[in-house]
């Protein structure tokens, strides 16, 4: 588990400093509602910019993730998406790389 919440925080962190430095993607967040990704402010407010039904969409994707996809019962990390693609065989090689995410 913490392995998972490890390789978030991570992602969660470049995404951060990605958004932070205005790097975002062009076109629609949300094109019923008119709404581009740059319109989106930095920070904590971002957050309140979103779409009500965008946050729910969110919610049960990251729901489907934690349930299934990657369950919380596997203490080991290892979900058999690979290290960015790569399937490492080598098991002292594995635990580096699962361990670096702690």
């Amino acid at each position: 588990v913490e392995r998972k919440h490890g390789l978030i925080a991570m992602a969660a962190v470049v995404g951060t400093i990605v958004h932070n430095n205005d790097i975002e993607f062009d076109g629609y967040l949300s094109p019923s509602n008119n709404l581009k990704f740059s319109d989106i402010p930095n920070g904590v407010d971002g957050i309140r910019a979103i779409p009500t039904q965008g946050l729910l969409q969110i919610l049960f994707f990251f729901a489907l993730v934690e349930l299934a996809w990657m369950p919380a019962s596997q203490y080991d990390g290892d979900y058999g998406v690979g290290w960015f693609g790569k399937n490492i065989k080598d098991p002292e090689e594995k635990a580096r790389t699962l361990n670096a995410a702690i």
